[in-house]
C-alpha cells in the first residue's frame, strides 16, 4: 500500500482549527433564571469551552475530525499493489474460439481468460488506456481504446465464448492497428495458443506482446468425421474419431439413427492418432444419424456430430447440339442427371438470332434444370433454368459478349480453390483455338490463357448460374483425359445442384459445414420463401426476391438445421430438407495448452513475469468521509432541536 500524493496529508493541520474552535470560550449574554437544575448541559457545555481546560467528550468534535481524515486520505490518492500482466496503455485479445470453452480449469478456460482481463482492466493506470478484442472467426471490437473501467468491465461480461476458429492472423492485425494509436501499448493475448502454425510469416510487426496461456490439460477425444453415404445395398455410415492428445485413450462410440440406439462399440485411440468407423447395413429409409462420444472429457463440443442423408432427387438436362459423343457420354456418367439431347441440324455456327432445328420431339414438360447449349444460342434464352455454353458462336446480349477468336490458348492461371475444378488436373491440356469472350462483372474466370478466359462461372443478375466454357471440344484433347469427366461432373453438381442446401465439401467430398461458415439456399422456381430453423429453435425467414440465391450466414449452433420450401404463401405444399453444423476442427479439438507460441520471428513464450501494478482506493475514503458528513449533519441539527426544546421549557 502506498500514496501517490503523500503531500496531501500536511492538510490534516486543518484538525488543529477545528479544536480550537471547540476549546475556544464562548462569549455567552447573562440571564437570570429561577433554578439551574435545566441548565446543567449548558453549565457543561461552558466547562468545555472554557480554554486550557481538557475537552470532554463532544460528538460534533469526532465526527468533524472524522471526516477531516477521510477526505485528506482521499486527496493523498492511497493505492494498493496488485499482480497485472502489463502497465500502461493495453490491447487485450480475448480468446473466445471454442477450445476455450474446456473446463480443466473450472468453470471453463474462457471463464479463467475474462477474469484475468478484469485483473488487468483493475490494474489500468489513472493515464492507461485498454482496447479488448473477442478473438473469433470474426474477430470484435468490444471497447476501443479508453480508460472507462465500468465500459470495459461491461464490455468484459456481455462478451461470450463461440463455437467457431480463431482468425488469430485478422485479429493480430486489428491489435497493431489499435496499439498504434496509444504510445507505449502491450498487446497481451489471454488464449490456450491453439494458433494456427503458419501464423508467423503472415504477421506484422505487432510491437511488444504477452502471452498469458490458460488451461494445464491435453486430454480430449473428438469426433473428426462423419457422413451418410449411399452404397450397393443402401445408406452407409462413415465416422472418425480422433485423439489429439499425448496419451492413449479409449472410446465409447454410439451411433443413433433417427433417433434409435443402432451401434456402440469401445475404440483404442492412439496417442495424437484416430480410428474410423463404417457401418455397411443402415436401414433403407435412414434420414439422421447422429454420433456421440460417451462420456466426459475437457471439451463436449467435439463429442457429437450428426449427418443428414443427401436426398436422391434428380435434376432433368436438356442438351443442345449437332452432335459430340464425348460430351454425351460425360453427362450420362453422372448419376443424378436425367439427359435430354435436342440434335440441331445444321452449322454450328448458328447466330443468335436463328431458332433452333431440332430432330428430337420428346421434350420434358416441366422447365429443366439445366440447359447446355454445345456450339449453338438459342433465339431467345428460357425463363427458367441454369445455362451451360460450350463454344458459343455469338454474344448473348445481357450475359457476355464474343470478340472473335482466341489462338493464344496456354493455360496460364487456374483457380484451384474452385468447386469446379476439384480433382481437375489440366496440367497436360492443350487447345487449338477458342472464343475470344470478355468476362461480365459478375462472372469468375476460373481457367484463362494468354488471350483470354478458357471457363467462367457465376451468378447472373437474374439469380441463375451460368457457365462458359469458351473453346470446341473437339479442338481440344481434354474430352481424352480423365479430368474431362470430373470436370463435366463438378460443372453438372454445381449447375443443377439435387439439393436446395449447398455446403461446403470436405477432402472426402461429403458435407462439412463448420460453425460460422456460409450455407447456400438455391430454392426451386416454385419456392416463394424459405424459413431457416436452428437446432434450438429460431427462425430465419427468407422471401424469394429476383436473386434466388440466399447466403445463410447463422450457422454459430451446432446441430441439424431445418430448411422450409414454401411453394404458396395462401397454403401451398411445404417442402422441409436439412443440414448439418459440426465443429469438425483439428485445431480446435487439440486443447493442449502451449507453453510458447509462435508470432513475428520468434516464439513468444507464455507464463511471463509479472509486474506490479496499482490499485488506487481514494474514491472509497472519499464516499465514506461524504457519509459522514451526513452524519454529523443529523447530529447537530437533532442537538440544535433539542436545545431549543429545553429553552423553551425553560422559559
Amino acid at each position: 500500500m502506498g500514496l501517490l500524493l503523500p503531500i496531501a496529508l500536511s492538510l490534516a493541520g486543518l484538525s488543529l482549527p477545528i479544536v480550537f474552535f471547540y476549546v475556544l470560550k464562548l462569549r455567552r449574554p447573562e440571564q437570570v433564571v429561577s433554578s439551574t437544575m435545566l441548565w446543567e448541559q449548558v453549565l457543561r457545555d461552558r466547562q468545555a469551552n472554557a480554554p486550557w481546560q481538557r475537552l470532554r467528550r463532544n460528538l460534533l468534535l469526532l465526527l468533524q475530525l472524522l471526516i477531516l481524515f477521510l477526505l485528506v486520505l482521499a486527496l493523498a490518492r492511497p493505492y494498493s499493489e496488485i499482480s497485472t500482466f502489463s502497465q500502461g496503455n493495453a490491447v487485450v485479445l480475448l480468446d473466445a474460439s471454442a477450445s476455450m470453452q474446456a473446463t480443466d480449469v473450472k468453470p471453463s478456460r474462457f471463464e479463467v481468460a475474462r477474469d484475468r482481463a478484469r485483473q488487468l482492466v483493475d490494474g489500468l493506470g489513472p493515464n492507461g488506456t485498454m482496447t479488448l478484442i473477442a478473438v473469433v472467426d470474426v474477430p470484435r471490437v468490444l471497447a476501443s481504446v479508453t480508460n472507462d473501467r465500468a465500459a470495459l468491465r461491461q464490455a468484459l461480461a456481455q462478451a461470450q465464448p463461440s463455437n467457431t476458429e480463431a482468425d488469430w492472423e485478422a485479429a493480430l492485425i486489428l491489435a497493431a492497428a489499435s496499439a498504434q494509436q496509444a504510445p507505449d501499448t502491450t498487446i497481451v493475448l489471454l488464449s490456450d495458443g491453439g494458433l494456427p502454425p503458419d501464423l508467423t510469416t503472415r504477421l506484422p510487426g505487432a510491437g511488444k506482446l504477452r502471452y498469458v496461456p490458460i488451461g494445464f490439460s491435453a486430454e480430449n477425444r473428438a469426433l473428426a468425421a462423419l457422413a451418410v453415404v449411399e452404397g450397393p445395398s443402401g445408406p452407409r455410415a462413415f465416422a472418425r474419431v480422433s485423439n489429439p492428445g499425448p496419451q492413449p485413450a479409449t472410446a465409447l462410440v454410439e451411433i443413433w439413427v433417427d433417433g434409435a440406439l443402432y451401434d456402440a462399440r469401445t475404440l483404442a485411440l492412439p496417442a495424437r492418432g484416430e480410428q474410423s468407423i463404417t457401418l455397411d447395413d443402415l436401414p433403407l429409409e435412414t434420414r439422421h444419424v447422429r454420433a456421440t462420444i460417451a462420456g466426459d472429457d475437457v471439451l463436449s463440443l467435439d463429442d457429437t456430430a450428426w449427418a443428414v442423408r443427401a436426398p436422391q432427387d434428380r435434376a432433368t438436362v436438356l442438351l443442345y447440339t449437332a452432335g459430340n459423343t464425348f460430351l454425351e457420354r460425360a453427362i450420362a456418367l453422372v448419376p443424378h442427371l436425367d439427359p435430354v439431347t435436342v440434335r440441331v441440324t445444321g452449322s454450328l455456327a448458328v447466330t443468335a438470332s436463328a431458332p433452333l432445328a431440332a430432330e428430337h420431339t420428346l421434350l420434358p414438360t416441366a422447365p429443366p434444370d439445366l440447359l447446355i447449349y454445345d456450339g449453338v444460342l438459342p433465339e431467345q434464352l428460357p425463363d427458367a433454368g441454369n445455362l451451360f455454353f460450350i463454344n458459343p458462336p455469338a454474344s448473348v446480349p445481357g450475359v457476355f459478349d464474343v470478340r472473335g477468336t482466341l489462338t493464344r490458348t496456354q493455360i496460364t492461371e487456374v483457380e484451384t480453390n474452385s468447386p469446379l475444378l476439384r480433382y481437375v488436373d489440366l496440367g497436360e491440356t492443350y487447345i487449338a483455338r477458342a472464343r475470344h469472350i470478355q468476362p461480365p462483372s459478375w462472372a469468375q474466370v476460373i481457367v484463362a490463357a494468354e488471350g483470354g478466359p478458357l471457363l467462367l462461372a457465376g451468378d447472373a443478375p437474374d439469380g441463375r448460374r451460368v457457365a462458359v466454357l469458351s473453346f470446341d471440344l473437339h479442338h481440344a484433347n481434354l474430352p481424352l483425359q480423365v479430368a474431362f469427366p470430373i470436370l463435366v461432373s463438378n460443372l453438372s453438381n454445381w449447375l443443377a445442384p439435387t439439393s436446395a442446401v449447398e455446403t461446403p465439401a470436405s477432402v472426402d467430398g461429403q458435407a462439412a459445414l463448420r460453425p460460422g461458415m456460409v450455407a447456400t439456399l438455391r430454392p426451386p422456381v416454385d419456392v416463394v420463401e424459405v424459413v431457416v430453423r436452428s437446432p434450438s429453435g429460431q427462425e430465419w425467414t427468407y422471401p424469394i426476391e429476383s436473386s434466388r440465391a440466399i447466403a445463410f450466414a447463422e450457422t454459430d449452433e451446432l446441430g441439424v438445421y431445418t430448411v422450409e420450401l414454401h411453394g404458396d404463401p395462401s397454403g401451398g405444399d411445404v417442402v422441409e430438407t436439412h443440414f448439418c453444423v459440426n465443429l469438425f476442427s483439428a485445431l480446435e479439438s487439440d486443447v493442449e495448452p502451449q507453453d510458447a507460441i509462435a508470432v513475428g520471428e520468434a516464439p513468444l513464450q507464455g507464463q511471463p513475469k509479472e509486474t506490479i501494478g496499482r490499485r488506487e482506493w481514494w474514491r472509497w475514503p472519499a464516499l465514506a468521509g461524504l457519509a459522514v458528513l451526513l452524519v454529523e449533519w443529523v447530529v447537530y441539527w437533532q442537538q440544535h432541536r433539542w436545545g431549543l426544546f429545553r429553552r423553551r421549557n425553560a422559559s
